[in-house]
């Protein structure tokens, strides 16, 4: 059951969210920061990771609309929505971070690491309880506009 639930967020995450990365955190020199706007790997949303107090957090801010869900506005509720929580550096992986993610379609939260990879993307590992039983997806930067209604114009 939690299979089933954690792929199907997994997949709701692909066609719909994009990116994240934008302000300044207390990072290392050496250690690439997560904040900013980040582009989903689909190109359906787009993130902002900012700081949240001590913590790293993370919200969707624009989206990539099929003319089925512009006209319906069913997916524009999801705008500004904080989808990643709590994340904080990692005791043994101080370049990793380690929080929450909301899946707002199916209202569950899960398990997530997120790091910079050396080639400058951004990897979400989300997972069920065991990192081992996760998907890890890779957003990149992004440096687009996002227009009136939450719309991403690249």
């Amino acid at each position: 059951m939690y299979k089933h639930a954690f792929s199907s967020f997994i997949t709701a995450l692909l066609l719909a969210w994009g990116s994240m990365p934008s302000h300044a955190y207390a990072q290392s020199a050496s250690t690439p920061t997560i904040t900013g706007q980040w582009i989903t790997e689909d190109g359906k949303g787009v993130f902002d990771i900012h700081t949240c107090g001590d913590k790293m957090c993370g919200n969707l801010v624009g989206l990539n609309l099929t003319q089925d869900e512009e006209a319906s506005g069913r997916r524009k509720t999801e705008c500004n929505l904080q989808m990643l929580k709590g994340f904080h550096p990692m005791e043994d992986r101080h370049d990793h971070w380690k929080g929450h993610i909301f899946d707002p379609q199916s209202k569950n939260t899960y398990d997530a690491i997120i790091w910079v990879a050396e080639d400058g993307s951004l990897k979400l590992h989300g997972f069920l309880g065991l990192e081992l039983f996760g998907r890890t997806d890779t957003w990149q930067p992004f440096h687009g506009h996002i227009g009136n209604n939450c719309r991403i114009n690249p």
